[in-house]
């Protein structure tokens, strides 16, 4: 008696031990479950199509891509929910949002699911079952009779509105024409309206009036002689752009001698600027330091070149208003020596 008494506690716990171990052995388990919550619908209408994996914990599952083949229908929506717990094994859930907008009876396709029990490498499938749906239309049957198209509707015609429509795009044209006209005047410097200019200055008024008041200066009494030869050669380099279109200022004497013999300018006007230039030359890189007596010819030569080779214009329509956009008209009157007939003078 007293051993069975000791015996007792020891096969219990051997059991409880057993017990535990044939639980622990139990093997893994995955189902896959999927339905919808309506199989008639009508061409449009969304259907809720949900698809439910319970498995162990210890089993690895790969869902399908959401973009998945579900035949004639589109998914529209989905939810991806969080996996849940229930008795001991493992939900996850996936909810779709489809739609058709065919008419027939049509399936939603077996959807696989991949998975890896504990212990194998090997990953097996599992699919879920087929749902047929029917989509009907929402056109009248065949049976009921079909109505004829209603004739157009015609409305009276308003024509207070179309007359205002009218003025508001004139109007408009109007505005958007004005718009242009004033940019491309500011654009161009100009101001809004048209304004009454002075025509240009001939270049050899300009000229003299330079010379003189070079003529004047100081430069010569205070000794600055290769400052005043250096501004003497540009007062005639600058008529000489003005009168014949050249551009001295950016030329050395020899190449603006060729573009004057190009321009057909007369042999005596080309010699008188060369002779001027050289002397100017001489003292502006060579260190000549002519007499003051030499000054005075050089001057004398640079008033002369002007009056030898000067244009007078004439104004046409004195008291006129004129347009700023373009330069006066001028025709040249007859000087001496004349270089250029007036047809060349215009071109």
């Amino acid at each position: 008696m007293k051993m069975s008494a000791r015996i007792l506690p020891f096969l219990a716990s051997f059991a409880a031990l057993a017990l535990a171990d044939l639980l622990s052995a139990q093997p893994s388990t995955i189902s896959i479950d999927s339905r919808v919550d309506k199989s008639t619908i009508t061409i449009g209408d969304l259907i809720k199509y949900t698809v439910e994996v319970v498995h162990s914990p210890d089993i690895e599952v790969e869902m399908p891509e959401l973009a998945e083949n579900l035949g004639a229908f589109e998914i529209r929506d989905y939810t991806v929910h969080d996996p849940l717990s229930r008795d001991n094994s493992i939900v996850d859930r996936v909810d779709y949002i489809i739609s058709t907008f065919e008419v027939g009876e049509f399936e939603i396709p077996p959807l696989v699911f991949h998975y890896a029990a504990p212990g194998d490498s090997t990953k097996h499938e599992l699919a879920t079952q087929k749902i047929d749906i029917v989509v009907k239309s929402m056109l009248p049957s065949e049976a009921e009779d079909i109505r004829d198209i209603k004739a157009p509707l015609e409305f009276p015609r308003d024509y207070r509105k179309i007359i205002i429509w009218s003025s508001v795009a004139v109007a408009f044209l109007v505005l958007l024409l004005v718009s242009i006209y004033i940019w491309r005047r500011r654009k161009a410097g100009k101001g809004i309206l048209p304004q009454k200019v002075e025509p240009p200055r001939p270049a050899h008024e300009i000229t003299i009036e330079e010379l003189d008041a070079l003529k004047a200066s100081s430069l010569l009494a205070e000794g600055r002689l290769k400052a005043f030869y250096i501004e003497l050669s540009e007062i005639i380099r600058r008529y000489i752009e003005g009168r014949y279109f050249i551009v001295a200022l950016e030329m050395t004497t020899y190449e603006l001698l060729q573009e004057l013999r190009a321009a057909e300018v007369e042999a005596e006007n080309v010699e008188l600027i060369q002779d001027f230039l050289e002397v100017c030359d001489l003292v502006k890189f060579a260190r000549y330091r002519p007499t003051e007596t030499e000054t005075e010819v050089t001057i004398q030569k640079a008033f002369d070149l002007v009056e030898r080779t000067k244009l007078i214009y004439e104004v046409a329509g004195v008291g006129e208003n004129r347009e700023e956009d373009g330069p006066p008209e001028t025709v040249a009157e007859s000087a001496e020596p004349r270089e250029e007939t007036e047809e060349e003078i215009k071109s």
